[in-house]
């Protein structure tokens, strides 16, 4: 806001030019202003409870904030004591079934990020028999379907499911390693229902069920519903292997 004064000089009014002059610009000065608002009091009050309200109601959030923190804090701890009580389970079943399945070899589950379970990932690591330890990714097709198997059939005693659909497992093991694993499925079928694709007759004859599906001439795919099991010759192994 500008200033308008008049100056007096000692001894000597100002004209009357003098004054017009000032009460004109006084008035221009005025008039800039625009209108007076009478509520600005009152506008002003409003604001401040307001802004008292606003701050209070920060408050109030960031302590919801703190608690959630806290509460994600305790979820996540219970979190990883689940999941180091599932690992800890599962990782023993692998180790044990691995070795049944490889005849002595060794194998062992690995968290990437024990400090971050969720956030990284999970590491296979396998020593097949006579031969150093190697990830997953660094072992054959077979040796991969077999870790591969021992870690289900390992989940599944840790907590099984009513139903298993497998699909052509066996198609890179060996005579061999072809007859364990359906001998183990065999075994674990007592506790869940297993549906194995398989071409595989060591796999075929530990089945209690058999559907036979074949391609016609015309393209067409037709189940057998009945197969006779006496016809299905065994799959010689190259060796022996105790039941």
């Amino acid at each position: 806001m500008t200033e308008m004064a008049v100056e007096v000089k000692e001894g000597r009014l100002p004209s009357l030019e003098e004054l017009k002059t000032t009460i004109s610009e006084c008035e221009t000065a005025i008039t800039a202003l625009g209108p007076i608002n009478l509520r600005a009091l009152e506008d002003y009050d409003a604001q401040q409870a307001r802004a008292v309200e606003l701050k209070d109601e920060f408050k109030r959030l960031e302590g919801q904030r703190e608690e959630l923190i806290r509460l994600v804090e305790q979820l996540t701890d219970r979190k990883k004591e689940g999941l180091a009580k599932v690992f800890s389970a599962i990782s023993e079943n692998f180790t044990r079934v691995y070795a049944e399945l490889s005849e002595g070899g060794e194998a062992e589950l690995v968290l990437e990020d024990p400090e971050k379970p969720f956030e990284a990932g999970l590491i296979l690591k396998v020593k097949p028999a006579h031969k150093k330890v190697l990830r997953l990714e660094a072992l054959s097709g077979g040796e991969k379907s077999l870790a591969s198997m021992a870690l289900i059939f390992a989940i599944q005693e840790y907590d099984p499911s009513p139903f298993y659909l497998l699909d052509e497992i066996d198609q890179n093991l060996d005579a061999i390693n072809a007859e364990k694993v359906a001998r183990m499925i065999r075994r674990n079928s007592t506790a869940a229902q297993f549906v194995q694709i398989s071409l595989r007759k060591v796999s075929l004859k530990e089945a209690d069920h058999l559907i036979g599906v074949t391609m016609t001439p015309e393209s067409v795919s037709e189940v057998i519903m009945r197969v006779n099991l006496a016809d299905i010759e065994d799959e010689k192994p190259t060796e022996v292997i105790p039941a």
